[in-house]
């Protein structure tokens, strides 16, 4: 048997995976294992594309998806949702014990659904995320400002505890109301592209622009497609934190932040 899971019991948001994108996600040069996420002593899976369960029951990362208040979805597209069923078992022990939440867009359970049928009665409960929604898990309220522009329904976050709250804007083109919808002490924002490509991801020229308007006390860049990967994306962190002034990191698979220390 390995080490056992670490218990989270204090702030501490987990990079599972940094990669993201249809090519990273195959030759998985980045995990794809999205954010776990540990406020006032509840645990979310944000988002767990491929290898997410591998990676959570890792030597290194030691996390214990069992423990699991909830698993979120932020859109359906395979680098996001490829684990959702794998993690929706393990949370809830292979189905044997009714526990957790599942949240994602309509579109995920509907429209060529990504939730499996056979799984949905596992979790204690299920939701459909809408812009505007705010839903209590735990000890704290996920927030849904407003619907991203993105090819299939996707949202981005917003988790407001006791003491932090923690923006998450996930795939998307830039457009002005992000500037006002994602407040935040900590940011994370799925930058895929070093330079636009497409009107439906991030850039580092869109990061740059959210970060100087929303001002958080940290930024982190994750969810980095190949050009992102190629151009070493701690050295674009650290371009955007001296062109913003804001403190800016680059994720990297594993990364754990202490938000009592990063925060304060």
């Amino acid at each position: 048997m390995g080490p056992p899971a670490r218990v989270l019991t204090s702030n501490e948001i987990v990079f599972v995976g940094s990669g993201g994108g249809r090519m990273t996600t195959a030759s998985q040069l980045r995990a794809t294992g999205g954010l776990w996420i540990a406020m006032d002593g509840t645990q979310i899976a944000v988002d767990p594309g491929p290898g997410a369960l591998v990676h959570c029951r890792s030597r290194k990362l030691r996390l214990d998806p069992a423990a699991l208040d909830a698993i979120i979805l932020t859109h359906k597209h395979l680098d996001h949702a490829g684990d959702a069923n794998a993690m929706i078992e393990a949370m809830t022990t292979g189905g044997t014990k009714k526990r957790g939440f599942v949240y994602a867009p309509r579109d995920a359970y509907e429209d060529d659904p990504v939730i499996l049928q056979y799984v949905r009665d596992y979790p204690e409960g299920t939701g459909i995320l809408e812009p505007g929604g705010r839903y209590p898990i735990g000890g704290i309220t996920l927030e849904t400002p407003l619907r991203l522009r993105h090819p299939v329904e996707t949202y981005g976050l917003r988790f407001v505890g006791s003491r932090y709250t923690v923006s998450l804007i996930a795939c998307t083109g830039y457009f002005p109301e992000l500037e006002e919808a994602f407040v935040g002490d900590l940011l994370i924002l799925n930058v895929v592209y070093r330079e636009p490509r497409d009107t439906i991801h991030l850039a580092i020229p869109d990061a740059r622009r959210l970060i100087a308007a929303l001002r958080p006390k940290l930024a982190v860049l994750t969810h980095f497609g190949m050009t992102m990967l190629r151009a070493k994306p701690w050295e674009l962190a650290d371009a955007v934190a001296q062109e913003t002034g804001v403190r800016v990191l680059a994720a990297r698979d594993g990364l754990r932040l202490a938000l009592d220390e990063i925060l304060t």
